[in-house]
């Protein structure tokens, strides 16, 4: 894109000065450190820095332009202002998107599938990824940046030179699926699950279906929504756009699939679809995740891959860490690595998967808060307790506010109490942790992000791994 085209699509709220008429852009980005020459910086209101206060920095390591607030243009020197292109706006997220979504219509050739979902949205784009990117380049965006920063900037580096994209979005407020579907305007469409998830924003379920269902009919009445048969949520969306469906599931749907094997390793599972079936074998192990592969096979399979191609796929994905990530503890243990998130829905599929790779060794649940659920907090974390209690874990370490109804639950559903240990003392909680697990210990660490479980992770490796 040349400066007159991004102008085109941010619509700035006033001229600016020194515009090249013709040279091409280079790199989009927020952070200042990135910047290289002909870089465009979009200084960005941040939790502990304002962009607007590196704008000068930015047109000294060659940036081309500056997009900047209205209040951040307060901050930049009038010099620059009458020598550079400084492009002010009203918000620098929306304009970052419009200029995204610009791109995006560049490339509008190229096939992109858009993922959401309560649950299971990064491991669903990481295992399509390994599927494609065997024989495509496939432009994905990296780690979790889902939201209306990270996924325009990754978007912005999608080229010629790519055959598909990937692209993951994630909300915890009314009317970011529409903007990021707005923005990508994807060819197919995958909605993994939708479940309790951030109700504090969408406070019901009917909201986060109706946000999740967003994606979907973004599709309009082209595109392909592949829809995952087993969650009923997801089929009533579904049914509310006009798109072609695929559906997926475990048993008489367009895919469908079933594990065959199961090790601390991973599964092997064979996969059904319209052109016949494949095994393969995945690092990662549980039904939920037999769910993802399938939600990425079905996809794959819309952008023209075949069983043939796709048998080979799943071997070169390994799960994410903090992602139900197995890591061997000595003594033939296991630490499951499930820090990143959680929600009732994941928590459940965690703890059923545990209780399978069990085989008899003990089996130790470190639980953190379940956080964003708004009213239905107290009796989630019960019921999660109760599950933990009916599944015969050995030992329950909980650790918050909310993980004290849990520990409640568990003792309700016939857990010994000395069996069960719950804190909201950080310090006590992680050396209680460290004391009792051993060697030979199949351990399930889960929590949402905001309860830094990833320490308890990194305690239990230092110590086992």
């Amino acid at each position: 894109m040349t400066l007159p085209e991004v102008i085109g699509a941010i619509h700035p709220l006033r001229e600016a000065w020194g515009i090249p008429p013709s040279e091409p852009i280079g790199a989009v980005t927020a952070d200042s450190r990135q910047v290289g020459r002909n870089s465009v910086f979009v200084a960005l209101q941040g939790e502990h820095a304002d962009g607007a206060d590196f704008v000068g920095e930015a047109f000294g390591k060659g940036a081309l332009a500056a997009i900047v607030s209205e209040a951040g243009a307060r901050k930049v020197p009038d010099g620059l202002f009458r020598t550079k292109p400084v492009f002010v706006v009203r918000d620098p997220v929306e304009a970052l998107g419009d200029l995204a979504r610009a791109h995006r219509l560049r490339h509008r050739n190229i096939p992109l599938v858009g993922i959401t979902g309560s649950s299971g949205k990064t491991t669903t784009k990481e295992m399509l990824f390994c599927l494609l990117s065997r024989t495509r380049r496939v432009l994905r965006n990296p780690g979790n940046r889902n939201n209306l920063i990270g996924m325009p900037l990754a978007l912005l580096e999608l080229s010629a030179e790519h055959d598909a994209a990937i692209l993951e979005m994630g909300s915890n407020a009314p009317g970011e699926i529409a903007r990021l579907a707005a923005i990508a305007c994807p060819d197919i469409a995958v909605i993994t699950n939708i479940a309790p998830a951030h109700l504090e924003g969408f406070r019901t379920m009917e909201g986060v279906a109706r946000e999740k269902g967003d994606l979907f009919r973004a599709l309009g009445g082209s595109g392909t929504a592949v829809v995952n048969a087993t969650d009923l949520r997801v089929v009533r969306e579904a049914g509310r756009c006009r798109a072609e469906k695929v559906h997926y599931g475990v048993a008489l749907n367009d895919f469908s699939g079933q594990i065959v094997s199961m090790s601390d390793a991973g599964m092997r599972i064979v996969v059904r679809t319209p052109a016949g079936e494949f095994s393969s074998f995945v690092g990662v192990a549980g039904e939920h995740h037999l769910m993802n592969a399938l939600a990425a096979t079905a996809a794959a399979f819309t952008l023209g891959m075949r069983p043939a191609e796709m048998e080979e796929g799943f071997s070169g994905f390994s799960s994410v860490p903090g992602r139900f990530h197995p890591v061997p503890l000595r003594g033939g243990g296991l630490l499951l690595d499930d820090s990143y998130n959680a929600n009732p829905a994941s928590t459940e599929a965690a703890l059923r998967s545990l209780a399978l790779l069990a085989r008899g060794r003990r089996t130790v649940v470190v639980f953190g808060d379940m956080l964003e659920l708004g009213e239905s907090s107290s009796s989630s974390h019960f019921r999660i307790g109760r599950l933990i209690a009916s599944l015969s874990v050995d030992r329950l370490f909980a650790f918050g506010a909310g993980a004290a109804q849990a520990a409640r639950g568990a003792q309700d559903g016939g857990m010994n109490g000395s069996a069960i240990d719950h804190t909201t003392d950080r310090g006590r909680f992680r050396e209680a942790v460290r004391g009792f697990v051993q060697e030979g210990d199949v351990v399930l660490v889960k929590g949402s992000r905001g309860m830094r479980l990833d320490e308890v992770v990194a305690d239990i490796r230092e110590v086992l791994a």
